[in-house]
């Protein structure tokens, strides 16, 4: 009886190094996913950060794809696989809104999250450039300010307070700067119930 034991768990080892040997192989990732066209990984990243493509290439299981916009010029890594965005770099940031380039200098490069150093998206906007985009947009005074992250990427809440007593919390994308949405709190709940 317990010569069959031992070879029903050594089958089961067996079955189970087997497939993972199988899975191992460089023939059964082409099997598994095959990798998206050249031209929807560009289309996902423009859908996220709008500008003008300067060039992309292939590497391995990536696309690099080099993005210019209003603030500089931009080094994307996306998934080959399922075009989500693996980080992002400045390599050259713009001084003014004419989109005259500077000389890239690591001194000069944006602020990036140091908390936690195996993130690998850098933030191109800093605490300071996210609390400013937010009280602009609802005409108001920053509060507090978290950086957060969703599967879409890396975002900031700022909570501001407007000068008639209501409280928004606006979240700011890290990585371009755009508003993404704005949430009103009630009238801090009617004045903390009277």
């Amino acid at each position: 009886m317990k010569a069959i034991y031992v070879w029903m768990i050594g089958g089961t080892l067996a079955a189970v190094l087997i497939t993972i040997c199988l899975l191992q192989w460089p023939w059964a990732r082409s099997l598994a996913a095959s990798p998206l066209e050249e031209k929807a990984v560009i289309q996902s990243v423009l859908h996220q950060y709008p500008g003008e493509v300067l060039e992309s290439q292939r590497l391995g299981d990536f696309f690099l794809i080099r993005l210019e916009r209003a603030k500089g010029k931009y080094d994307i890594k996306a998934n080959a696989y399922n075009g989500v965005i693996d980080s992002i770099k400045r390599t050259q940031a713009y001084t003014d809104v004419k989109q005259e380039p500077q000389d890239h200098n690591p001194s000069n490069s944006p602020t990036r999250d140091t908390s936690n150093p195996a993130d690998p998206v850098s933030l191109v906007i800093t605490e300071k450039e996210a609390a400013k985009l937010a009280t602009t947009a609802v005409n108001g005074t920053s509060d507090d300010i978290e950086l957060h992250r969703n599967d879409k990427g890396l975002y900031y809440l700022v909570e501001v307070e407007v000068k008639d007593g209501r409280e928004a919390v606006v979240q700011v994308n890290a990585v371009s700067g755009s508003i993404d949405s704005i949430t009103w709190e009630k009238e801090k709940q009617k004045h903390d119930e009277s």
